[in-house]
């Protein structure tokens, strides 16, 4: 039985339960009914965050923006990784109900295309022209333009031909799209991990964690002269697949305030130097985790949509459009203020008239996967059927089960 500091008492359903037991992300996950608004908030939060991180790069320049970003490397690095950290703890809870790879690649197929086809179109067709500085049949004609539409596989491409050409960040008009080819590889290395069974087996998923953060640890150690201003991408990836772990393991972790502001303390620490980067993605993701899985009262902002994508999509476009009106405007707070609004605005345009349709075919992909499995069925997951977790899982014997 896990003892905790203090006792702690959960009213549910009418009953007011009390416990000296650890209460587990599993618990506080049953006590919201597995609807925790705090991952709703935690990704709009970021989502804004990172507008106003870039309110810097869009008014001094990335290398002037570098310089005085780089004093507040801790914000930075772990802004990204709590990204990737509530990615990794979503997406599995929306694995472990999928039926095979067919379900699992095709929600993430409608969450991501439909809105990053909108964004690449509305950027290079209507953006571009209008702040194009060549002639209009160039621009069309410019190779930069063409490729641009590989962005919406994944082939990411920042410039438009003429566009933005004398803002302090010049010719970038989607700076943040970075990060797309490194949450692909986070959804085909858990489709992976699901097809070779790993991840519906949490002690062999729990072994391969152990042998990644030790050679991510040994990388380290003979890389640690290349500083990133942020995690390096392969910490990334690692932090959503701690995020899967956290998910695997929810009825074993505790949720605990305490715990929590010791990792924050722990990783805000650690994270300043940018050396050792490694040792500390297991805090950080402790402190996504425990704050996603809080869950205060919800308001209309997270009640009515999701718009943390459309934020992150929009946003660095948007700053551009707002700094190409010249230098009367170009001081970052300035930015921030204008942008971060019209940001939020795109992207509930973008939710409403956009993902939320999209999603809605969620329906007709389950069938189109039904009738596939009928037929062949081997491609079909694997796995044993899943152990129910209810409130209070770790009371009593099963606390060391």
């Amino acid at each position: 039985m896990l003892l905790v500091d203090r006792p702690f008492g959960v009213r549910f359903r009418g009953v007011f339960l009390t416990s000296a037991i650890r209460f587990s992300f599993a618990d506080q996950l049953t006590v919201s009914r597995d609807r925790p608004a705090g991952f709703d908030y935690m990704r709009i939060t970021l989502a804004a965050a990172i507008i106003c991180l870039h309110g810097a790069n869009v008014t001094l320049g990335f290398d002037r923006a570098m310089e005085i970003v780089g004093h507040f490397r801790m914000v930075n690095a772990m802004l990204l990784a709590l990204f990737f950290a509530l990615s990794g703890f979503l997406v599995t809870a929306s694995l472990l109900r999928c039926k095979s790879l067919i379900s699992f690649i095709g929600l993430r197929v409608l969450r991501i295309v439909p809105a990053l086809v909108v964004e690449t179109m509305l950027a290079a067709i209507i953006i571009g022209p209008i702040f194009t500085a060549i002639p209009l049949g160039q621009y069309f004609a410019d190779s930069k333009f063409h490729v641009y539409f590989l962005n919406i596989v994944g082939d990411v491409h920042f410039e438009l031909p003429g566009v933005f050409l004398h803002n302090p960040a010049p010719n970038v008009v989607n700076a943040q799209l970075w990060t797309v080819p490194y949450e692909l590889w986070c959804y085909a290395a858990l489709a992976l991990l699901a097809a070779t069974t790993i991840c519906f087996n949490r002690v062999l998923y729990l072994g391969f964690l152990v042998l990644a953060q030790v050679g991510l640890v040994c990388y380290d150690v003979y890389h640690g002269d290349s500083l990133f201003i942020h995690l390096h991408p392969h910490l990334l990836v690692f932090c959503f697949l701690l995020g899967v772990g956290f998910y695997l393991w929810r009825d074993k972790i505790p949720f605990n305030r305490a715990t929590c502001l010791f990792a924050l303390l722990l990783c805000t620490a650690g994270m300043a130097g940018g050396r050792g980067d490694a040792l500390f993605a297991v805090p950080v993701v402790y402190v996504a985790c425990y704050l996603g899985v809080t869950n205060p009262r919800r308001s209309w902002i997270v009640s009515s949509g999701d718009y943390s994508y459309g934020m992150y999509l929009y946003g660095f476009v948007v700053q551009q459009c707002v700094a190409a009106f010249g230098p009367s405007i170009q001081y970052w707070y300035l930015n921030v203020l204008i942008s971060l609004p019209v940001a939020f605005g795109v992207a509930v345009a973008s939710w409403h008239l956009v993902e939320k349709h999209a999603l809605r075919l969620r329906d007709q992909l389950e069938r189109f996967e039904a009738a596939i499995l009928s037929r062949i069925s081997v491609i079909g997951f694997w796995r044993r059927s899943p152990k129910r977790i209810e409130l209070g899982a770790t009371i009593g014997g099963s606390a060391s089960g």
